[in-house]
């Protein structure tokens, strides 16, 4: 009798201190969790925090220079290089310039968004009528295909094109865009010439 209460005891010591084991295992799983999502949540947050005219202006002039702008823009160059060629062909080209010109990010370009880009940005390529000319369907909103065939016939992409290769490298793109934005051409961009375009709150 003793022999078998001494291996009722053994039995049930062994199973309280793997149980204790487990649950010690299940509460170090459950802070590495928290502590995942709550570096996860600060790394969301300094993103963030990052984007934006201040995180560019490396030298806290109030002003971006090229190099800066080129900076804020690396990354959306490689978003719209589809086929991963560090180049954009004609058709990428017009899709990035719609990208940028659709500030509210819906896909399509009401008349407020294409006057704002004409009046500061591509006036050289599209005249104060031609609203009605790109918007074929007459919808009161030009696509991704109505804005790269109202382009087509345009020396946008050409003038970007420097070397005449048929091709706009990521140099060549944001050299364009920067002598687009810079409204007054003192060969800086200031925070309202900058948000002008970005809406302020879109990423770069």
């Amino acid at each position: 009798m003793k022999r078998l209460i001494l291996v009722f005891t053994f039995l049930f010591t062994v199973s309280t201190s793997f149980m204790a084991c487990k649950d010690a295992e299940r509460e170090a799983d459950e802070i590495e969790v928290i502590e995942e999502e709550l570096e996860t949540e600060v790394y969301e947050e300094d993103e963030v925090m990052d984007e934006g005219f201040g995180a560019y202006d490396a030298d806290d002039n109030s002003m971006l220079d090229e190099n800066e702008f080129g900076e804020a823009n690396n990354t959306v160059f490689s978003e719209w290089d589809e086929d991963d060629s560090s180049t954009f062909d004609d058709e990428e080209f017009y899709e990035s310039t719609f990208g940028v010109a659709d500030v509210n990010d819906d896909d399509m370009i009401d008349e407020n968004e294409w006057n704002e880009g004409r009046n500061n940005w591509y006036t050289d390529y599209a005249g104060e009528e031609d609203w009605d000319l790109f918007d074929t369907d007459k919808d009161g909103f030009l696509s991704s295909d109505e804005w790269n065939e109202g382009f087509a016939n345009s020396n946008w992409f050409n003038d970007f094109d420097e070397n005449d290769d048929r091709f706009v490298d990521n140099n060549e793109w944001n050299s364009g865009l920067f002598d687009d934005w810079d409204a007054n051409d003192d060969g800086f961009l200031d925070e309202n010439e900058y948000n002008n375009f970005t809406g302020t709150t879109r990423e770069m």
